[in-house]
């Protein structure tokens, strides 16, 4: 079937293309949610996979295919998706697994570049749990110093501080190796 035989399906009845939906898109949505969420449960997994296409049901009608395909459009909304969850489930957690802080993959990127974000991935991991908290919880899940601190039991100055520092000292060891 065709993306716009699914949704006109949807509109019919909406069960049966929902289900004709998720039988040809819900391996896409996994891997999806697999890739972003890799840290946490299968549970946790599932639960993203589900809001994906609860999200996609709630706006079948402003999905506009001349912009792009059904797999297209799903794909953005797992990934906003997941990324959303990532960042509460970090949040619901003390901890920030150390599976988060993924490798870098090398792109087109220089050879000196590339060595720079192996060294600072590196260099986060590290770190104490509770500076890698802050830290990944700053610049990887894009949380405010108020948000930080209310979770770690500081203050936002304490926080906003602590960050600074964190990274002055992450920039001088890697000055240090260069």
């Amino acid at each position: 079937m065709t993306d716009r035989e699914l949704l006109d399906e949807v509109e019919k009845d909406a069960d049966s293309g929902m289900e004709l939906i998720a039988k040809k898109y819900s391996g896409y949505a996994y891997a999806i949610a697999r890739e972003k969420l890799s840290a946490f449960t299968e549970m946790d997994i599932d639960d993203a996979v589900q809001d994906i296409f609860l999200r996609l049901w709630q706006s079948r009608k402003k999905i506009d295919l001349s912009r792009g395909s059904l797999k297209a459009y799903i794909c953005v909304l797992a990934k906003s998706i997941c990324l959303r969850k990532r960042g509460q489930l970090a949040k619901a957690q003390k901890v920030i697994p150390l599976e988060l802080i993924s490798d870098y993959k090398a792109d087109d990127k220089t050879v000196e570049s590339e060595l720079t974000k192996k060294e600072l991935i590196s260099k986060i991991k590290a770190l104490p749990d509770e500076d890698r908290i802050l830290i990944m919880r700053r610049y990887y899940f894009g949380q405010d110093h108020k948000e930080i601190a209310d979770s770690l039991g500081i203050s936002e100055a304490a926080a906003r501080k602590r960050a600074e520092r964190i990274i002055k000292r992450l920039a001088q060891q890697i000055e240090e190796v260069s």
